[in-house]
């Protein structure tokens, strides 16, 4: 665990990559806070349940009355749903970003923050990793149709 926590720490340094002009950080501010939803999620995740000590513990993110968590004035919304039997195992980042752009730009920060190729499925894309009992998984579904697209990010162990 400790070594998938470091691969997810340098996050801030992606959101320093994507711009430095004062409309490019506002832009790249709801890119950034997904992109650590996202990475939170995928160690919050867990096969007997997940842990929402990450967001409970961070001020970026704010607890609604739903259980669920968004991101302070941004379109990011963190919720950890139920499975079948009650518990709730996986991490779901869903947000709406401001370009077509951004999307791609998300992609490639993950590219370069997970440090690996995705595996390409129909709708979505995976980055695997972990092993030995604590494989991890996270799965980008990103929006083809918007031009404000509304992606969703999902964190799961196996």
């Amino acid at each position: 665990m400790a070594a998938l926590r470091k691969r997810f720490l340098p996050a801030a340094i992606i959101a320093a990559a994507l711009g430095s002009s004062a409309s490019a950080e506002e832009d790249s501010a709801t890119l950034v806070r997904a992109i650590e939803g996202a990475t939170s999620c995928v160690l919050s995740a867990g096969k007997d349940g997940a842990d929402t000590s990450r967001f409970d513990g961070d001020a970026n993110w704010q607890k609604r009355d739903d259980g669920s968590y968004s991101a302070a004035g941004l379109p990011v919304k963190v919720t950890f749903p139920a499975d079948a039997d009650g518990v709730s195992r996986i991490c779901v980042v869903e947000a709406t970003l401001p370009s077509k752009k951004q999307q791609k730009e998300m992609r490639s920060a993950l590219e370069v923050l997970l440090k690996q190729k995705p595996i390409e499925q129909k709708d979505s894309i995976v980055w695997m990793f972990g092993g030995a009992g604590n494989s991890r998984g996270l799965q980008f579904y990103p929006d083809t149709k918007s031009d404000q697209p509304n992606v969703r990010l999902i964190g799961a162990a196996f």
